[in-house]
């Protein structure tokens, strides 16, 4: 039985859907670490931050 096409339809959907997904993924995992990073950095400032504003009159509420 003869086809009409090269490709079937959905060989050529995967080669349209795949290189996108590649390219969001290259760009999301950077993106994703940096966000990361960034929160780390943030607690760990924060928890700095706390440490030296309480320790003039520590009072240890244990």
């Amino acid at each position: 039985m003869p086809r009409d096409t090269l490709v079937s339809w959905k060989t050529f959907g995967l080669f349209l859907l795949f290189p996108p997904l590649a390219i969001i993924a290259i760009v999301l995992f950077p993106l994703t670490l940096l966000v990361l990073f960034w929160l780390y950095n943030r607690g760990k400032t924060q928890a700095v931050r706390e440490r030296t504003t309480s320790e003039p009159g520590s009072s240890v509420d244990n």
